[in-house]
C-alpha cells in the first residue's frame, strides 16, 4: 500500500468551540465545479467557520459562528454565483401590529434559519422567508407568540389565501366593534351624569360613584387592547402607542379611585379616561376602515380569480375544481365568463377584457395561437384553451403574490422615521413626568398636575408617524397595480425624481416586436433551413420565419438538437446539418464564407431600414432574410415627454447599426448603441450611470436581462420574457410603453405623499404637546380632547394616503 493510498485514508477533524451546524438544499448545480463554486460563496461569508456542499444530495453542510452569521449575506453570496438557496415563505397575520412595534417583531426573528422578515403594519401581517431543514411553522408561531404577538391566521401562498390581508384587518375591526359597542354608551352615560350633577339634579358624591361603576367596563374591557400591547411592549423592553394610552387614561382612573376613595384630596375626572379610550378606539375604527381601501385593488384582483374550471374530459365538459387542472388540458369558456387558466387558444375566437391586468379598456381579439391569462374576461365568443399553467402558477397569482409583497416595501427613509418614533415615546414619557413636576411644584392642585400629565401623554402619537410612510407605499402600490404597474423593489420609488437616462431595447421594447418577412435571398431552401432551426425559439423573429415557412412549405420538421447563443442567434443540428441562423457575429463564430451578391442584397436590407438574418449551413451562408418591425405607436409621444421631463432616451440594442438608426431617427432618439451582446448592454448601463446619474433600462428579453439588473431601475415589459420580468424592479403587465411615464409620475407623487405625512406627523406634536403641557398661557387641552387629537392625526395621515388611490397618472 503506497503513501498515497495511507493518506487517502487520513480525516482532518475541525472543532469550533462556538459553532452551529446549518444545512442548506441548494438549488441549480450540476457538477463537481457547481459544487466548489458553492463551497467558495459560502466560505466567503462572514462568520462561516467551514463549509461543504455535496452534489450527490444537493446540499451544503455550514459550522457558523452565530454572533456574526446573517442568512440573507449566505443567501446573496450563493445567488451571486448564479445557484439559490431553497427556502419557503409563510404570512402570519396578527391581532395588531402597530407601526412602532415593527422593529420589535423584525429583532424577535432575527433567529436561526430566518432569512428575511417583511412585516406590514398596515394589514397587521409579517411575511417571513426560512429555511425548513432549521425551523418551522411552528417555531416561527413560537417566537412571534413569545414577542407578545398573537397569531390569528396562516398563509401558505396557495389560492385560497390571496385575502389574507382583508381577513387580518377585518379581525382587527371586529374586535374593535366588540370594544366600542361598550364604550360608547357607557362615557355618553358619564357625561349625560356630569351634566346633571353640574346643574345640580343629581349630587356630586353620586356621580362620582356612578361614573367609577361606568368607566372601570371602559377601562379595563374597552381599554385592555391598549393595557395588552404596553405589557407587550414592556416585555420588550420597549414603549409604543398603547404605552403612552395607559400610561395617560391609568393615571386618570387611579387618580380618580384615590379621590373617591379619600386617600388624597380633589375632584374625580373618569370621564376623561373613559372619553380618551372611547375617542381613540373611533379614531381606530375610521382608520381601520380606510385600510381596507387602501389595499383594495389587489383584493379585487383576488376575488376575480375563478376556483373552477370547465375542462374536456373525454369529450365532456366537466366542472372541476381549479387545483385538478393540469397543463395540457383543454378548458371551455363561454361568453361573460372569467377566464380560469393561462394558456394559448386551441379553438374559437373571441374578444376578451383584459383591463384588469393592463388597465387597457379596450377588449383583445383572440384567434387560435393567442395568449391568454387567468382573471381576464371573454367579453364576446367562444375560446377553448389548451392550458400551461394554472392555480398557484398562473400569472394573475403571480401578480398577486408579488403585489402583496411589494406593499410591504420599506424605502430608507423609513428606517429613519423608525428610529425617530422609538426615542419619541420615551421622550413623550419625559415630558409628562416633568410637566406633571412642573405644575407640583409652582403649588398647582394636584388634580391639575395629572391632568395635564394625561394630556401631554395621550396627544403625542407616534403612530401617526409611523404610519406615515407604509400607507402611503401600500395606496400608491395598489394604484400603480391599478394601472397595470406591478412595483417590485422600493428603490424604484426612491430613484425615481433623479431620473437621467432611459434606455430602451429596440425589438419587442420600441418596435411591436412583430416581424414580418419581407424578402428571403440566397440558395431556394434558405427559409425552410431558418424555420426548422428556429422552431424552438420564442423571439419574435422566430415566429415570423415559421409563419411564413408554413405558409411556403406547410409543415416544418423538428430539429434534433437546439442551442440559443445569447446575442447571436441559434445552432441547431437536422438531417445530418449544422444549421445557424443568427447575425454577422454567428457568421465569424463559424468562419463562414459569404457570398458577395447575398451580402449586397443583405447591406441594402439593412440600410432601408429592415433587419437581417443570416442562415449558415455546414459553414456556407447559404442565404439571407429581411425582416421588418414597426415602432409602437405610442413611441414617438413617450420619447418627447421624457425629454420634456429633461430625461435623456437611448437606444440599446443587439441588432446592426443601420437598422437601429432608422428606428431611432424615427422615433426621435439621439443616443443608439447597436450591435451589443447582453453583457455589453450591462456594460452600457454601467457607463451611463457613471457619466450622466440614475439610469434606467427598459426591456422584454433574455439579452436584457443582465441590463435590466445592472440598471439603477429595471422596467421589465409585461409580454417579456419570464426572466426580464424576474429581474426587473418594475413590471409593466403589458407592453404599453405610457406606463413609464405612469411610473415615473406616480412615483414622484409617492414620495411627496410621504413627506407631507411625516411633515405633518411632526408639526402635529411640536405644536400639540406644549399647549397640552399648559405651557402656552391662555390655551389648554382636557386629556379626552387630546385623545380625539390623537385619533385624528392618525386618520389625517390615512385621508391623506387614500389620494393616492385616486391620483390619475
Amino acid at each position: 500500500m503506497g503513501i498515497n493510498d495511507e493518506l487517502s485514508k487520513v480525516s482532518i477533524g475541525l472543532r469550533f468551540s462556538n459553532g452551529r451546524e446549518v444545512h442548506f438544499k441548494i438549488i441549480g448545480m450540476h457538477c463537481a465545479t457547481c459544487s466548489l463554486t458553492v463551497q467558495k460563496a459560502l466560505l466567503s461569508v462572514n462568520g462561516v467557520l467551514s463549509a461543504s456542499v455535496s452534489l450527490a444530495n444537493d446540499e451544503a453542510v455550514v459550522i457558523v459562528d452565530p454572533a456574526v452569521f446573517d442568512y440573507a449575506k449566505a443567501l446573496k453570496a450563493v445567488q451571486g454565483v448564479g445557484y439559490d438557496i431553497y427556502r419557503e415563505t409563510l404570512t402570519f397575520m396578527l391581532k395588531g401590529l402597530e407601526p412602532e412595534e415593527v422593529n420589535t417583531i423584525v429583532r424577535a426573528l432575527h433567529a436561526p434559519g430566518v432569512f428575511s422578515v417583511v412585516p406590514n403594519p398596515v394589514n397587521h401581517t409579517v411575511t417571513i422567508t426560512y429555511n425548513p431543514l432549521e425551523i418551522d411553522e411552528g417555531g416561527l408561531r413560537a417566537i412571534i407568540e413569545n414577542a407578545g404577538f398573537k397569531v390569528i391566521g396562516v398563509s401558505k401562498g396557495g389560492t385560497e389565501d390571496f385575502d389574507v390581508d382583508r381577513k387580518a384587518v377585518e379581525t382587527d375591526l371586529k374586535d374593535i366593534k366588540a370594544k366600542l359597542t361598550v364604550a360608547i354608551p357607557l362615557t355618553a352615560l358619564i357625561f349625560l351624569l356630569e351634566a346633571l350633577s353640574i346643574v345640580g339634579i343629581i349630587p356630586g358624591a353620586l356621580y362620582a360613584i356612578a361614573s367609577f361603576a361606568l368607566s372601570t367596563p371602559v377601562q379595563f374591557y374597552s381599554g385592555m387592547r391598549f393595557i395588552r400591547g404596553a405589557v407587550r411592549a414592556f416585555r420588550n423592553v420597549t414603549a409604543n402607542m398603547d404605552t403612552l394610552v395607559t400610561l395617560g387614561t391609568l393615571s386618570a382612573y387611579v387618580f380618580s379611585v384615590l379621590v373617591l376613595t379619600h386617600v388624597i384630596g380633589g375632584d374625580v375626572f373618569f370621564d376623561s379616561s373613559a372619553a380618551i379610550i372611547t375617542f381613540i378606539l373611533i379614531g381606530r375604527y375610521l382608520e381601520t376602515r380606510l385600510k381596507l381601501r387602501v389595499g383594495s385593488t389587489m383584493r379585487e384582483l383576488a376575488r376575480l380569480y375563478p376556483r373552477s374550471a370547465r375542462v374536456v374530459r373525454s369529450g365532456v365538459e366537466t366542472l372541476v375544481s381549479i387545483n385538478e387542472v393540469k397543463p395540457g388540458d383543454i378548458v371551455v369558456i363561454k361568453e361573460g365568463e372569467v377566464i380560469p387558466v393561462d394558456g394559448y387558444v386551441d379553438g374559437g375566437e373571441g374578444y376578451v377584457d383584459e383591463s384588469v391586468m393592463t388597465g387597457e379598456p379596450r377588449p383583445r381579439h383572440k384567434g387560435i395561437g393567442d395568449l391568454v391569462l387567468a382573471g381576464t374576461i371573454l367579453a364576446r365568443g367562444y375560446l377553448r384553451i389548451k392550458v400551461t399553467r394554472s392555480g398557484e402558477y398562473a400569472f394573475i397569482a403571480q401578480v398577486i403574490k408579488q403585489a402583496r409583497q411589494a406593499q410591504s416595501l420599506r424605502l430608507p427613509i423609513q428606517s429613519l422615521v423608525d428610529r425617530i418614533a422609538s426615542y419619541f415615546t420615551w421622550f413623550v414619557i419625559s415630558a409628562g413626568v416633568l410637566t406633571f413636576m412642573a405644575w407640583y411644584l409652582i403649588g398647582a392642585p394636584i388634580y391639575m398636575a395629572v391632568l395635564h400629565m394625561a394630556s401631554v401623554l395621550v396627544i403625542a402619537c407616534p403612530c401617526a408617524l409611523g404610519l406615515a410612510t407604509p400607507i402611503s407605499v401600500v395606496a400608491g402600490t395598489n394604484n400603480a397595480l391599478k394601472h397595470g404597474i406591478l412595483i417590485r423593489e422600493s428603490r424604484a420609488i426612491e430613484l425615481s425624481p433623479g431620473i437621467k437616462v432611459v434606455a430602451f431595447d429596440k425589438t419587442g421594447t420600441l418596435t411591436r416586436g412583430r416581424f414580418e418577412v419581407i424578402s428571403v435571398f440566397g440558395d431556394e431552401k434558405t427559409l425552410y433551413y431558418a424555420a426548422i432551426a428556429e422552431g424552438g425559439s420564442e423571439h419574435p423573429i422566430a415566429k415570423a420565419i415559421l409563419e411564413r415557412a408554413r405558409e411556403v412549405y406547410g409543415e416544418v420538421p423538428s430539429a434534433e438538437s437546439y442551442d440559443s447563443v445569447p446575442g447571436m442567434g441559434v445552432i441547431t443540428q437536422w438531417n445530418g446539418l449544422t444549421i445557424g441562423v443568427g447575425n454577422e457575429k454567428l457568421i465569424k463564430g463559424f468562419e463562414a464564407r459569404i457570398n458577395p451578391e447575398i451580402e449586397n442584397k443583405a447591406n441594402d436590407s439593412v440600410g432601408e431600414g429592415f433587419t437581417v438574418v443570416y442562415v449558415i449551413v455546414n459553414n456556407e451562408v447559404s442565404g439571407a432574410i429581411a425582416l421588418g418591425d414597426s415602432p409602437r405607436p405610442e413611441a414617438p409621444m413617450v420619447i418627447s415627454e421624457l425629454r420634456r421631463m429633461n430625461i435623456i432616451p437611448m437606444m440599446l440594442t443587439g441588432d446592426n447599426t443601420e437598422a437601429a438608426k432608422v428606428v431611432a431617427k424615427k422615433l426621435g432618439i439621439d443616443y443608439v448603441y447597436s450591435g451589443l451582446m447582453p453583457d455589453e448592454k450591462a456594460e452600457v448601463i454601467k457607463e451611463l450611470r457613471d457619466k450622466f446619474g440614475i439610469t434606467v433600462m427598459v426591456g422584454d428579453g433574455v439579452n436584457d436581462a443582465v441590463a435590466l439588473k445592472a440598471a439603477d431601475i429595471g422596467i421589465a415589459m409585461g409580454a417579456g420574457t419570464d426572466i426580464a420580468k424576474s429581474v426587473g424592479d418594475v413590471v409593466l403587465l403589458d407592453s404599453d410603453l405610457t406606463k413609464i411615464l405612469s411610473f415615473i409620475k406616480l412615483s414622484r407623487k409617492i414620495l411627496s405623499n410621504i413627506r407631507f405625512n411625516i411633515l405633518y406627523a411632526f408639526m402635529y406634536n411640536v405644536v400639540l404637546i406644549p399647549i397640552a403641557a399648559g405651557a402656552m398661557p391662555g390655551l389648554t387641552v382636557r386629556p379626552e380632547w387630546a385623545g380625539l387629537a390623537m385619533a385624528l392625526s392618525s386618520i389625517t395621515v390615512t385621508l391623506n394616503a387614500l389620494r393616492l388611490r385616486y391620483s390619475h397618472v
